[in-house]
């Protein structure tokens, strides 16, 4: 009986997990208020492509590109210090190219927190592709002084957030939580 209870209550739960959002949430994603998906209610395949641009096996350069649809949001968009090996150079940026080549797409810039190595490289990419930039208090404040520094301040928009804030930019739907770091906010 414990067994049968046990696939009973796996059933409910996987029924309520994915698929048709019941309208009566306040919050825009809510796994507890899904219907399932079946073959019969998909009208086309979803999928997210994520691209990692910098920061994959390696320290620094983190930014990470979020496409769906025609939309895009980017995640991070930090720096590195070169290597030995690398005589005469300051910092290393990421490749920004495709997400220069598909500018109008990118509808917002999510930075995770104030390392250099998730903002050091926001300036170079807001001057190629102008879009809101969401943060958390202190990193705004660190991320304001950098548009500052390269003269940008009054051209970018910084959007604060705090744990628990849900942001909707186009398709997307993103809820700011909090971890804990080696730096606050």
């Amino acid at each position: 009986d414990q067994k049968n209870e046990h696939k009973n209550v796996k059933k409910q739960t996987a029924k309520k997990t994915y698929g048709k959002k019941n309208t009566t949430s306040k919050k825009p994603f809510d796994m507890g208020l899904y219907e399932s998906i079946s073959p019969k209610n998909i009208k086309k395949p979803v999928s997210v492509k994520i691209k990692f641009l910098g920061g994959i096996n390696e320290i620094g350069k983190n930014l990470t590109l979020f496409e769906f649809n025609d939309e895009m949001i980017i995640v991070d968009c930090g720096m590195s210090f070169p290597d030995a090996d690398m005589p005469g150079i300051d910092y290393v940026f990421p490749d920004i190219s495709y997400v220069e080549r598909n500018k109008s797409k990118v509808k917002a810039v999510f930075i995770t927190h104030a390392h250099e190595d998730h903002i050091g490289g926001l300036p170079y990419l807001l001057k190629s592709v102008n879009v809101p930039v969401y943060c958390t208090c202190l990193t705004a404040g660190l991320i304001q002084g950098k548009l500052k520094e390269h003269r940008m301040l009054n051209k970018c928009r910084i959007e604060v957030i705090k744990p628990g804030d849900f942001v909707n930019v186009g398709e997307f739907s993103i809820e700011a939580i909090h971890v804990n770091h080696s730096i606050p906010d």
